[in-house]
This record gives structure tokens, C-alpha cells and sequence, in this order.
């Protein structure tokens, strides 16, 4: 298994994606030459030109929809003859329901956000527009090789990297203290202290209870850290029916066996908000919380710790983050990648500086950013994640989206079916390796 390393100080160095491949799929093959202008914030005569109207789907709140709005404002004031109009909706409604429906349809939109989960469908697909033409000269050197490899499918690189998101385990210092409960570093002690923190009123751990890719981001962690894969190296194989996989979906389901861990959520298990409002006592989410922790839940006593590790395991975490993406479909493909350039692939790092160090906290793939931002990196909580877990991040893995359903079913048949973690995963690596084959 590779993992993320750390450079002397806080510089970021490369990092090793482990992917799958599911046989290469034609894309899109229209050729778009890029602008000269592409990226630089130019426009031409108005009054010659039609104005551009691009739509931007998000699913970002608070800070981070601000954000957007804000850098498609940005835009639309240095680009007269472009209008960007973004779309926002809830999390859930997106990923699962809004832009997979759009896209059966045909009605997708210019821009789009993608997750790691969802990468390979659109690019089988071919609704990702190729990038590679809009990269200037040199760019390129400027991301984490993995980062590029991460969005790359048969040869083109088809969304754009803007961010880096490692999971840890955080936990309300107070209740900890008060039940005689010491920060958890091991499964066992996990599993204790989840049931002595719950309550009538307080789940002992958050993770997600629903299938999508978010429930297995969150779960890959636990089979990681005992060296255990979905897939082989090549994803020409499913390595799933291990005692590894079995052990951990074993653990994953005891939380919910127990019911120290909430089959249903009033808040999306993303929602830093569940430990925030002191309805949890522990939560395991991404670096996304950091920045909520700092100002609307500033008084709640919130600690951060790596997540706890089997007996003779090792430290691993989850490196996800969402990439965007154009519609190889739409009308205006050449300005919709222009605008992604200008945003985060361009010469300018202020907005992916920005994005990763005010807005949120997130690690950049692009070196120079990482660079420019590393005070931040050790303030607060940022430099637990710094110090402590990011030497151990494993970038999420590009399954596609049949073998995300049948490790999902696998998790859900042991949290709620009673069905044990090797019956489970025999199971699952059948599926898997019926559906390789074809």
C-alpha cells in the first residue's frame, strides 16, 4: 500500500494513487483549440460577440457556496461576454439523484463537480471534457503527479484537482473526560469507548449508515490499515475475500450492532454540525471541518485525533477531495474549460490558496500552494492532520461505480442483516470478480 509523505517543513510530495482500471472506454473526440486568451481574464468586444452563459451545479454551503459565487462573479466581471449561473443543491440530492439524472438525459450542465466514486462512470461515459489542451506550458510540473493520474482516464485528463481531504477521528473533549474515557488508538478501545459515550441523546460515533461513495470513503480506512484492497493493483482482480475485508466489516458493523453509531442521521454524516452540536460524541469526517470547528462551534472542546488501528496494523486515512469538470456535451465546452483553468489550473494559485487555507482546509495537489500556505498548515487542529496523519493518507480509490455498489451491499448486509464479515465478503468478491469478467 502507498502512502502520502511529507517533504522537510510542510512541503507535500508526491502521491502514489491506488487505481483501477475497467478497460479503457471511448470519450468525447471533439478537438477544441483553446484561446489564446484562455485563462488570462480578457474579453473581447461585447458588442460583436454573443454572451456565453455557462451553468455551474454545486453543492457546497455556507463559506464554501460563497466561494463559487463569489469566483463565478469574479469571472463574469473580467469575462463580460461570459455569464457563469450556479445552481446549488443539497449534497445528498446531487450526487445521488440531480446530476446522474441530468446527464441520462442529456441535460447536464457546462460545469460540474465529480467525486473519486463517481470518476470513472462520467468517464466512461464521456460527459468529462479532455483538459490537456488548456494547460499552459509548464503547469503541469506544478501538481502532485498522482493528482493528474487521479482525473486521468485513457490518456486525457478529464476534470480538474483542486483539493486534497484526509479523514480523522474527532471527539468532544468534555465527554470524553466526563465518562473516565481516554482518545481512542485502537479498534477495541473504539468499540469501548463508542458505547460507554452513548446516550438517549448522544450517538458514541458518527460514520454513514446509507450506501454511496461517501460510506465507502469513510470505510476504507479500516481495511487499509491491515493491508487489505478491494482490488489488485492492475483492478484486473478482486482481492476482497481476505480476512482483512472480513475483519473489517466486521468492526464497521459492530458500531451499528451496538448502537453506538446511529442507523439514521438528522444531519449528513459530512456534517461536522453532528459533533458541533454535541448530538455525537465522536465523528469520523475529513480536513472540511476544521474550519467550522474555528468559527460557528469556536466554544464546543473539540479534539482530533489519527484513526485508531487494529491490533499489528498500520496508520491509514482517506485522501478524497472533489475535482470539476466540464461537459464534453455542452455548448460551449472551450469556454467552460477556460473558466476552470482561470480558477485552479492557471498561473495564478490566489483561489486554490485561497479555497485550501480561508475557505476550508484542504491540502492543494499543486506544490506551489502547499508552499505559499504552510503557516496555516500548522495552526489549530491543521497541524494534528499535518504532523500526525498525513504521512499516512492513501488517495481514494477510482473504483467504478459496480464494484462501489456490491462493497457497499457487503457493509450494509453486516451492519443491518446480520450477516458476518466472511460471509460478507465472499460474497462480495464473487460479484466483484463476475463483474471483471465481463
Amino acid at each position: 500500500m502507498r502512502k502520502l509523505k511529507l517533504l522537510t517543513g510542510l512541503s507535500i510530495v508526491t502521491v502514489l494513487l491506488l487505481q483501477t482500471a475497467c478497460g479503457s472506454a471511448k470519450t468525447s473526440t471533439a478537438t477544441i483549440a483553446p484561446s489564446g486568451d484562455a485563462g488570462t481574464g480578457k474579453s473581447t468586444d461585447s458588442a460583436k460577440v454573443e454572451k456565453v452563459k455557462l451553468s455551474l451545479w454545486d453543492f457546497h454551503a455556507d463559506a464554501e457556496k460563497k466561494y463559487f459565487e463569489d469566483l463565478a462573479a469574479e469571472y463574469n466581471k473580467a469575462n463580460p461576454n461570459v455569464e457563469i449561473a450556479i445552481s446549488i443543491s443539497d449534497q445528498g440530492d446531487y450526487t445521488t439523484t440531480k446530476l446522474p439524472t441530468a446527464f441520462a438525459n442529456d441535460a447536464g450542465p457546462d460545469l460540474f463537480f465529480i467525486s473519486p466514486g463517481d470518476f470513472v462512470k462520467f468517464a466512461k461515459s464521456g460527459t468529462m471534457l479532455d483538459l490537456n489542451p488548456y494547460f499552459e506550458p509548464g503547469i503541469k510540473d506544478d501538481f502532485l503527479p498522482s493528482a493528474l493520474d487521479a482525473v486521468t482516464y485513457d490518456g486525457k485528463v478529464m476534470a480538474m484537482p483542486f483539493e486534497l481531504e484526509l479523514l480523522g477521528l474527532y471527539y468532544n473533549k468534555e465527554m470524553l473526560e466526563k465518562a473516565n474515557v481516554a482518545v481512542p488508538k485502537t479498534w477495541d478501545e473504539l468499540r469501548a469507548a463508542a458505547k460507554k459515550l452513548t446516550t438517549d441523546t448522544v450517538a458514541g460515533l458518527v460514520i454513514p449508515p446509507d450506501k454511496g461513495p461517501y460510506f465507502n470513503f469513510i470505510w476504507y480506512p479500516f481495511l487499509w490499515q491491515q493491508g487489505g484492497n478491494v482490488l489488485s493493483a492492475d483492478g484486473t482482480q478482486s482481492t476482497f475475500n481476505t480476512p482483512e475485508a472480513a475483519k473489517a466489516l466486521d468492526v464497521w458493523g459492530s458500531f451499528f450492532k451496538d448502537r453506538s453509531s446511529p442507523a439514521k442521521l438528522q444531519l449528513g454524516p459530512w456534517e461536522i454540525a453532528n459533533l458541533g452540536n454535541k448530538t455525537a460524541a465522536m465523528q469520523i469526517i475529513g480536513t472540511w471541518a476544521v474550519n467550522a470547528l474555528e468559527t460557528t462551534f469556536k466554544d464546543v472542546p473539540i479534539g482530533l485525533a489519527p484513526i485508531p488501528i487494529p491490533s499489528g496494523g498500520k496508520a491509514a486515512t482517506d485522501a478524497g477531495g472533489w475535482k470539476l469538470a466540464a461537459n464534453a456535451r455542452g455548448k460551449h465546452v472551450d469556454e467552460a474549460a477556460k473558466f476552470i483553468m482561470w480558477a485552479f489550473g492557471g498561473k495564478d494559485t490566489s483561489h486554490a490558496l485561497k479555497w485550501g487555507t480561508e475557505v476550508k482546509f484542504a491540502y492543494s495537489p499543486r506544490k506551489s500552494v502547499v508552499e505559499a500556505g504552510k503557516e496555516i498548515y500548522s495552526k489549530g487542529l491543521r497541524k494534528v492532520f499535518t504532523d500526525e496523519i498525513y504521512s499516512s493518507a492513501i488517495p481514494e480509490p477510482r473504483y467504478p461505480s459496480e464494484v462501489l455498489d456490491i462493497v457497499g451491499d457487503a457493509m450494509q448486509n453486516v451492519m443491518f442483516k446480520n450477516v458476518s464479515g466472511a460471509d460478507a465478503a465472499k460474497e462480495a468478491d464473487a460479484k466483484i470478480a463476475a463483474f471483471l469478467k465481463k
